[in-house]
């Protein structure tokens, strides 16, 4: 994965530590250039009354810039800001179109009865994009970070073979040990109501599932990183993150489950508000 250029996302608040964290890492490590966005919001043009309010928070976030411009300077990090107005989704467009960014890096939040705006970049931005979210960023700060290991869900999916080539860079580039996994959905196998013949289908289908794995990792030294589990898939993508310590989850923005034809996008919606580690989603 080329990652020459990145594009941050901020918002002057308590996840910009994490997120900058993040950003410098990848930019050390690929020797990319920082790009610094942040977006005064607004649907419409604002009508003539408000126009004195939003110069006020121009203002404001120029002067955080500056703040920011030499705190990071002061850790000899270079980087690059923007301040745009307008709508969001439009303003990273045309952020990431004029800088050329390879990555996005932007925060994460979820909404009970309506998107959050990252789920909202997520979804229309057709770019990789570093979700920073999770336990794992709690005490992240700029230098403090380290990525030693790397999880990739795959479904046999275009997609998420997509995601495995750049999972494997990603762990090579840091160094980190790579966990390969699959986990063979339970809507399969919950409906069984006799519990011999349930165990009988899990391990006729993990069975199925490591040598369908094998086959698609297919050189030896992925074929020993490679595991199957067995469950709802997001949830145990969560978990085993969480049990192994894992530091990123690499995985495609949408690929297709084991029955033909069946999106599971929403896995990876799902993994997104779960994950106790940051999640790089591949477009």
């Amino acid at each position: 994965m080329k990652i020459k250029k990145i594009l941050a996302g901020i918002a002057f608040d308590k996840e910009t530590d994490k997120i900058l964290a993040y950003t410098e890492l990848f930019a050390g490590t690929f020797h990319a250039t920082i790009n610094l966005l942040f977006v005064l919001d607004y649907l419409t043009t604002p009508p003539g009354y408000l126009i004195s309010y939003l110069e006020e928070e121009r203002k404001i976030a120029e002067k955080n810039f500056d703040t920011l411009k030499k705190a990071l300077k002061d850790n000899n990090i270079q980087a690059e800001t923007e301040l745009m107005v307008g709508r969001l989704q439009e303003s990273f467009e045309t952020a990431a179109q004029k800088t050329d960014a390879d990555l996005l890096v932007l925060g994460f939040a979820s909404h009970t009865f309506r998107r959050s705006s990252s789920e909202k970049l997520i979804k229309g931005l057709q770019m990789p994009m570093l979700v920073v979210r999770g336990k794992k960023t709690d005490t992240a700060l700029p230098g403090s970070v380290k990525i030693r290991r790397v999880l990739c869900p795959v479904d046999f999916s275009e997609i998420s073979g997509d995601a495995l080539t750049v999972a494997k860079e990603i762990s090579e580039a840091f160094s980190a040990k790579l966990d390969i996994l699959y986990v063979v959905p339970d809507v399969l196998t919950k409906k069984i109501r006799v519990s011999d013949e349930r165990d009988r289908a899990i391990q006729e289908l993990r069975e199925k599932a490591e040598e369908t794995l094998s086959g698609f990792l297919g050189v030896p030294d992925l074929k020993e990183q490679g595991k199957t589990d067995e469950g709802e898939p997001y949830k145990r993508i969560s978990a085993y993150a969480d049990e192994n310590d894992i530091d990123l989850i690499v995985m495609g923005a949408r690929g297709l489950g084991l029955i033909k034809g069946m999106l599971i996008g929403s896995v990876t919606d799902a993994v997104l508000k779960s994950s106790p580690c940051p999640v790089l989603v591949i477009h």
